[in-house]
This record gives structure tokens, C-alpha cells and sequence, in this order.
């Protein structure tokens, strides 16, 4: 089943979880988000559940987002919304990957709630969530993310940081002899 909604254009957070966090990792300074060239979302899956009197959507089994800026699969997607198309909360539950260029999310559940644009990612082990920005890795039980704020909460925190160009990460000394850094 394949279903456009324009209101999944908030889906967007889902690859912001993915920006925000690995460029958190990064020595460059964050990206400024990019204008939208259209507001086209596909979602596919084998169901899909309106409930008008709730106001959900539930999208289940082999769910696939795809958004000119991300792909996002699932096994469950849930949108709770207020009034007719806005969007209250989202669920994503069940092996939840979301992949931009070359960064990459996983996580068995992420909740975003847009009043407070919070994104909460969990799962049950301590390397459960993962965000990786090229060879840049983190890992945690728990990460919440508030895009406002441009800030990131990871528990417990393992994180992993390849330096792109060792020799400046070294330096040399002032005779010009290449000298080692401690990571």
C-alpha cells in the first residue's frame, strides 16, 4: 500500500536525528537545513490504519519512508496527530534505520514530539542506538535529541571519532619532526 500524505514533510526530524547528531560529533560546524524542493513523501507498507476518531495513522509491517532527504524503514510507523494534518508525535517501532547520504541511524524505537522537538531514540542494551556520520559512531541505550536547542543527551555514552587527516591531528614539533597527540 502506498499513501502521499503533505503532512509527513514533519517526517523530515527523522533525518535530522541522523544530521543533527552526527554533525554534534563532527569538528565542522552544524549544517543550516536545507529548503525543501518539494513536500513529496512516499510511505509504503503492507497496512495501513486511519483511525478518524483517534486521530492516528499506523503504518504496519515492511514500512519504508522515502523523502528526497532521507529513507527511513520500520516495522511500525504511528502518527498521532491534533485537528486533521498536524502532527502531534511519531512513532517509529521495530528496527528503525534511517539513512542520509552518509550517515545512518538505528534504533528499535525513536519518538519525535513536535511541541518540544524532541526526538527520543532507545532500546534495551547499551549499544542499542547507534548514529553514525562516515566513520564517526556513537552508541547508548538512550539518546534524546532537542532540534531547537541544537543539543544531544546520550546514556550510557560510547563514542568513536576518526580523524580524517591524522597528520593534523599530530602536528609536528619545532624542529618540523611529526610529534604523536594523545587521543
Amino acid at each position: 500500500m502506498k499513501a502521499r500524505f503533505p503532512l509527513f514533510g514533519v517526517l523530515a526530524f527523522l533525518m535530522l536525528v541522523v544530521g543533527f547528531a552526527a554533525d554534534t560529533m563532527s569538528d565542522q560546524p552544524a549544517k543550516p537545513l536545507k529548503k525543501r524542493k518539494s513536500q513529496k513523501t512516499d510511505i509504503t507498507s503492507n497496512r495501513m490504519e486511519y483511525d478518524y476518531a483517534e486521530s492516528t495513522i499506523v503504518f504496519d509491517e515492511n514500512v519504508k519512508v522515502v523523502d528526497e532527504e532521507y529513507t527511513l524503514t520500520a516495522d511500525r510507523l504511528i502518527v498521532f496527530l491534533e485537528g486533521t494534518n498536524d502532527v502531534r508525535q511519531i512513532h517509529a517501532i521495530g528496527h528503525v534505520v534511517v539513512v542520509s547520504d552518509d550517515r545512518t541511524g538505528r534504533c528499535p524505537k525513536a519518538v519525535y514530539t513536535k511541541k518540544t522537538g524532541e526526538i527520543f531514540m532507545s532500546g534495551p542494551n547499551d549499544t542499542s542506538v547507534q548514529l553514525t556520520n562516515k566513520d564517526d559512531k556513537i552508541w547508548g541505550r538512550e539518546i534524546t535529541i532537542w532540534l531547537d536547542d541544537q543539543r544531544m543527551v546520550c546514556v550510557p555514552a560510547r563514542l568513536t571519532l576518526i580523524d580524517s587527516n591524522p597528520a593534523k591531528a599530530n602536528g609536528t614539533d619545532k624542529n618540523g619532526e611529526e610529534k604523536r597527540v594523545l587521543p
